[in-house]
């Protein structure tokens, strides 16, 4: 019921005429027909899978066109790949990181790193930012047009979490960082650093609804109040509706939108790694030739999402 609730809030926010406050952008952000747009970062974006609000958004805002969509979010990944070495060093998390960007072919990149990162503080801004650049240069064969989003800043959480001020001004260098990056490479860049603000005060809250889980990472709550103030600040234009009641189309295509991404999930993330491909291989390596086997799935599911949506 509570699913529900939120699912169809998430609707009426979708296509509802709200003026919020812009964002600053040094590029302007467009979809194209065709399009393969590609999650990159660390738990904010791994957890976007899980929901699929703004991956719905995107694509119900664009339905004469045919966009796919991949996740790479990986949790407590940084510009160094750190998460992505498993049982290797950083440099090998940092190669996967990049070729796993260059498989999944992104024609537009959605980047954002830093939450990890800022809380070196100033000494270790310089650090970041050669990082990135460096990531950018690496991926630049892609051609893939980039947006950079900068993290949300930390609210209050519950009793025994730290106080945000002292992560929160440290953010705000990276976020100027990030900023300042997107200048140079003539991205999208998209502040999401008072996005917590915004979304505790915004009109299309309900009552109390919980929007983090800690004042770090956000609810499913959180998930879809944050797709509608990304694509508000993306420069994304909405259809002017208003639904009285939950729209089936919409439920079913978000509901395919989450298990194409859990069926990708499984594809460049197998659970058995260590015995698929790792060490352990010898064990079980015979049964790597499985993982492909994901691949019609989630073309399956890509195929319901364009007739849901009435894409060409």
């Amino acid at each position: 019921m509570v699913r529900e609730l939120c699912r169809f809030e998430f609707l009426a926010c979708i296509f509802a005429t709200i003026v919020l406050p812009g964002a600053a952008r040094s590029a302007p952000f467009e979809v194209r027909n065709g399009d393969r747009i590609v999650f990159v970062g660390g738990t904010f974006i791994e957890r976007m899978q899980q929901f699929g609000y703004l991956e719905t958004l995107l694509t119900v805002a664009h339905p004469e066109m045919r966009i796919t969509f991949r996740n790479l979010g990986w949790s407590g990944d940084t510009v160094w790949g750190d998460s992505r070495a498993l049982f290797g060093t950083q440099i090998d998390g940092y190669n996967r990181l990049v070729n796993d960007v260059k498989e999944a072919k992104p024609s537009v990149l959605v980047i954002c790193y830093g939450a990890n990162e800022a809380h070196a503080g100033e000494p270790g801004l310089r650090r970041f930012v050669d990082g990135f650049n460096h990531l950018l240069d690496d991926l630049a064969s892609t051609k893939a047009r980039l947006v950079l989003l900068s993290p949300h800043a930390y609210a209050v959480g519950p009793a025994g979490t730290p106080e945000p001020t002292v992560y929160n001004t440290k953010l705000k260098l990276y976020c100027r960082a990030i900023e300042q990056l997107a200048k140079e490479r003539d991205a999208c860049y998209v502040s999401l650093f008072d996005l917590m603000d915004v979304m505790q005060n915004s009109p299309t809250r309900v009552g109390t609804q919980t929007l983090t889980d800690s004042g770090m990472h956000l609810t499913d709550n959180g998930y879809r109040m944050a797709a509608f103030e990304i694509a508000k600040r993306l420069g994304i234009d909405l259809p002017e509706l208003n639904f009285a009641v939950p729209d089936q189309r919409i439920a079913e295509l978000q509901a395919a939108i989450q298990l194409k991404n859990e069926f990708y999930f499984h594809r460049y993330r197998p659970q058995n790694e260590t015995y698929l491909f790792l060490f352990r291989k010898h064990e079980q390596g015979n049964n790597a030739v499985e993982i492909p086997q994901f691949d019609p799935l989630v073309e399956e599911q890509e195929k319901r999402i364009a007739v849901l949506n009435g894409s060409k």
